[in-house]
């Protein structure tokens, strides 16, 4: 018989969670794109900046592009601030009403624990905006640990994230540990800066990581666009019409590798580690990780991860030997399974949430399954793949 997820079931449990980029879709693009190989796949940024490795001209127009597609909406900017579109207001709502679930499910654990960690490869800073504004709504109290201590300047340390805030009575008659999330930025995050001591610092205020392209570069680049999200469009279409049509010399390249190579961010390449001088910071969060996963009856779901990351796919291929540990994955669809069962198949402890009926997205996820309002799902049919948790039928659903 099937195990069905139920956060009734887990909420005792040392809750980690990992977010990808389909959390954020809508708010910023994923590196998936629509140009394809000769073997019609689709290409994603990894892929296409791995062939052009040799290219320098064409790499310096593909993170160019990826930069201002996929890094630069999501860097963070002083008040008054645009109102935000429709898409990305509802982005930061699942964000909000997945963090107000799990602040209920940590609300029920026993009071020396009340603590989940929220690791991320996302370089967008929706999980703080969500967090920020419940924290202004004051519905609820919790705390958020983003690895940093100091007041106007604020440090970071993975050692940070073992930090507490108790809440002492007077004459210490009695204490209560707040709820705690912890924020772990595994790619890095747009709000790190580099001191002059080497110590990493925190902003949240306007960014230091910003860009701008002058008219030709954004030609260009709109025309590299329109190529890579066209699923009609090869890599020959692409080659022949900056070949033929275009000039990338004009490409200010001296200009912007420097200010691209400050950002405290994993690039989507194969070497992702040697490129930056954060990899210290990287490597304690992945060690967090690691002990998390180690830890007796543990739970990690991941959502919007493709772990196409080598190490983080690693350090949690090697977690799954802890037989007390269960880890979730939250598939998009049936293809998304497919390829996770290939990687996964040979560990029981390891289970897929599917729906058959929909994609499953961040909004669906938050209705069907992250929610307290229901404390049990129908059994799985007996032809059923046993580890596959099969979704409800939503009639009338407005997806």
């Amino acid at each position: 018989m099937a195990t069905e997820f139920n956060l009734h079931q887990i909420y005792d449990h040392n809750l980690n969670f990992l977010f990808g980029a389909g959390a954020s879709v809508g708010f910023l693009p994923t590196l998936a794109l629509e140009i394809r190989d000769d073997n019609g796949k689709k290409h994603t940024f990894e892929t296409l900046a791995k062939h052009y490795e040799s290219n320098k001209e064409m790499t310096t127009m593909l993170f160019m592009l990826y930069y201002r597609e996929c890094i630069k909406p999501g860097l963070p900017t002083l008040p008054p601030r645009p109102p935000r579109l429709p898409i990305t207001e509802q982005v930061i709502t699942e964000y909000k009403r997945f963090i107000t679930t799990l602040i209920q499910v940590l609300n029920k654990q026993k009071p020396s624990a009340k603590r989940a960690n929220i690791f991320t490869t996302n370089y967008d800073n929706c999980l703080e905006i969500a967090s920020e504004e419940l924290m202004a709504a004051r519905n609820s109290q919790f705390e958020i640990n983003d690895g940093s201590t100091g007041f106007q300047t604020r440090t970071f340390h993975t050692k940070n994230f073992n930090n507490r805030v108790v809440n002492k009575g007077l004459l210490d008659r009695h204490d209560q540990y707040l709820t705690q999330i912890n924020l772990l930025h595994a790619h890095g995050s747009v709000h790190w800066t580099k001191n002059e001591k080497g110590d990493i610092e925190l902003n949240y205020g306007a960014s230091n990581y910003i860009f701008e392209f002058n008219e030709k570069e954004t030609q260009i680049l709109d025309e590299c666009r329109n190529i890579l999200y066209n699923e009609e469009k090869t890599l020959t279409d692409l080659d022949m019409v900056f070949e033929i049509f275009y000039d990338l010399a004009e490409l200010r390249a001296n200009k912007f590798w420097p200010a691209y190579n400050k950002m405290p961010i994993v690039n989507p390449t194969k070497w992702k580690f040697h490129e930056t001088v954060f990899e210290e910071a990287y490597y304690q969060i992945l060690r967090h990780l690691s002990y998390e996963l180690e830890r007796p009856q543990s739970i990690l779901i991941t959502f919007g991860f493709s772990f196409a990351d080598e190490h983080i796919l690693s350090l949690v291929l090697r977690a799954l030997s802890n037989p007390s540990l269960k880890m979730y994955i939250v598939c998009f669809d049936s293809s998304v399974k497919n390829w996770m069962y290939s990687t996964f198949g040979q560990y029981p402890n390891v289970e897929y949430i599917l729906s058959e009926e929909h994609e499953l997205d961040f909004k669906l996820f938050n209705d069907e399954y992250f929610t307290v309002l229901k404390s049990s799902k129908p059994a799985t049919p007996k032809n059923a793949d046993e580890n596959v948790i099969q979704m409800v039928r939503v009639d009338g659903r407005d997806l």
